[in-house]
């Protein structure tokens, strides 16, 4: 069988950080993002190097905002990856927010084949309160053109935003999903430092209960269920055909390059990240040169990466493909644990899952198999 890499790209730009956001990211002027292009090429090509070699089937362009990025750098970026190594894409991801003036053709015309736009609710309250910069109006119109331009765009939305209700995220999946062949729908996770932590804190900002935040998913999943979109990951859903390859590499413990800043990879055995600063990467501290962070994966950690992981897909662990990795004999090895979480799971043939109406407890039932 011959070996497919994907490759993840980090584009660290914003034009303002969302009150949740914890992800790194910055505001740059023109001659900074070009350097920042110029660097990550540099990367790209030199990295290469350092890997076995594989067939490059996913690309995915992450940030921060990939489409503050012009066509002609997506498409010079996407050149040193076919450059690199073997390249037979199968699946080209830009993230984008939704702006309705972005020229979404320009972006096919470049090399890309699916959009990710971050639209989160089309309530424009609970937009205002998370801190985004659009509203419900150019989320619909961004949305609209893009599907002109791709036959697979996905939408992402958050759960559980100040001011959100059960019916707004209803609302929300019974407009988009004519449209669109993919939802990632994630329940929010208050991170310290940001404004939303702050806001919450000074009890200036009140957020739904865990329970109002899990009817939401549970109702979410229903209506995208009534418009043939279902469920394959915790957090992602899609109609037969358009799960996220590039994302399924995670979840299967898939070798991936991470490139830019703030990138992070699994290649051979160890996982790696760059710097998480823009002018650090530039320099030339990044995976490429030979400078990063990297964290060997001990067997005993493979094993539990490979379970928590898995049970995170509606499909679960297939116990095949884990005991010919590890020399292992999962419902034997395992028995005690499988006993004790036979509450919440089952098992299917070859596959061990958590039950389809159980998955919010995912991460009580991993935490069972990192004793």
């Amino acid at each position: 069988m011959t070996k497919t890499r994907g490759i993840y790209i980090h584009i660290p730009f914003c034009t303002g950080k969302c009150f949740y956001c914890d992800f790194y990211s910055v505001r740059a002027t023109p001659e900074v993002m070009k350097e920042y292009v110029a660097a990550l090429i540099l990367e790209t090509r030199a990295a290469f190097g350092r890997v076995s070699e594989a067939v490059t089937d996913t690309v995915y362009f992450g940030g921060g905002t990939p489409s503050l990025m012009s066509p002609e750098d997506i498409a010079a970026i996407l050149s040193a990856v076919s450059d690199g190594a073997p390249y037979a894409p199968e699946e080209i991801t830009l993230e984008c927010n939704p702006d309705p003036n972005t020229d979404f053709s320009a972006y096919r015309d470049a090399g890309v084949n699916r959009i990710s736009m971050g639209v989160q609710s089309l309530n424009d309250g609970v937009l205002v309160s998370a801190g985004r910069r659009h509203t419900a109006s150019d989320a619909l119109k961004a949305v609209s053109k893009a599907c002109e331009a791709f036959e697979n765009v996905s939408v992402d939305l958050m759960l559980g935003l100040p001011g959100q209700s059960v019916s707004d995220v209803v609302s929300d999946v019974r407009t988009l999903a004519p449209s669109v062949k993919h939802f990632s729908a994630y329940m929010l996770k208050l991170e310290k430092g940001t404004k939303l932590y702050r806001f919450v804190s000074d009890k200036t900002v009140l957020l739904p209960s865990d329970d109002e935040t899990a009817d939401m998913y549970d109702a979410c999943m229903g209506e995208m269920e009534k418009n043939g979109i279902y469920r394959y990951e915790i957090s992602n859903f899609a109609r037969d055909g358009y799960a996220s390859k590039h994302n399924l590499k995670y979840w299967m413990r898939d070798e991936y390059l991470g490139l830019g800043a703030a990138a992070h990879g699994f290649q051979d055995g160890y996982r790696y990240h760059n710097p998480s600063s823009v002018s650090r990467y530039v320099s030339g501290e990044n995976f490429g040169a030979g400078r990063t962070v990297n964290e060997y994966v001990s067997l005993a950690d493979a094993k539990e990466e490979a379970i928590m992981l898995a049970l995170r897909t509606d499909k679960g662990l297939d116990t095949d493909r884990f005991d010919a990795e590890f020399d292992a004999d999962f419902f034997s090895d395992y028995r005690d644990e499988i006993a004790a979480l036979a509450s919440l799971t089952e098992r299917d043939g070859s596959f061990f899952r958590i039950k389809r109406d159980k998955m919010l407890f995912e991460s009580f039932v991993a935490r069972e198999f990192m004793k």
